[in-house]
């Protein structure tokens, strides 16, 4: 299956991010928006992945959630992936460093990479996609997403478990299960 590990926006946060996508439709146009269900924070990619392995995987984290406690998030920053050049996602993430997030982050890539999984090498930078632009994106939506990311945000909620979605493609971009869910503290 194809998967991934993340923090799921929690019900607190929703409301915020679909006022926020709402806003970015009427001023940001050529946009693919992700579906407000699907909004997270992810902690580790697998791509494709043999279910026994998703078990292993699985094993390798419900310690690390266990160990873990609920931490408030604070997203208030838009970006896009890459920086420079033709964007491919438009994000929503945290402008300081989130301790606990970071922190579970590097702990899963440590215990999966030395099980064998293929770990990002990349700093890690947590973001909620909120859509890719439709290329070639013209400049009048580039400047919409420029003067967007200017704006002073504050989404906020409490994350408190850690969640292996499966993601399967579908007309309108991906679908995502969840496969596991690991809460924080339930230790």
């Amino acid at each position: 299956m194809r998967c991934f590990l993340a923090v799921p926006i929690a019900a607190s946060g929703v409301e915020g991010m679909q006022r926020l996508q709402h806003e970015l439709r009427e001023r940001v146009v050529d946009v693919r928006w992700a579906r407000p269900e699907t909004l997270h924070l992810t902690v580790h990619f697998f791509g494709q992945v043999e279910d026994e392995r998703v078990a292993v995987a699985i094993d390798l984290v419900a310690p690390l959630a266990i160990r873990a406690s609920p931490f408030d998030m604070v997203l208030d920053r838009l970006g896009s992936f890459p920086p420079r050049g033709a964007p491919r996602v438009l994000w929503l993430g945290p402008a300081r460093e989130v301790g606990p997030l970071t922190t579970l982050a590097h702990e899963c890539s440590a215990v999966l990479g030395a099980a064998g999984f293929e770990v990002d090498q990349r700093r890690y930078n947590p973001h909620c996609t909120l859509g890719r632009p439709r290329l070639p994106w013209s400049d009048g939506a580039r400047n919409a997403w420029a003067a967007a990311a200017r704006q002073q945000l504050d989404i906020r909620f409490s994350a408190s478990r850690l969640v292996l979605y499966e993601s399967r493609s579908a007309p309108g971009g991906a679908v995502y299960t969840e496969r596991a869910s690991l809460p924080f503290g339930s230790g």
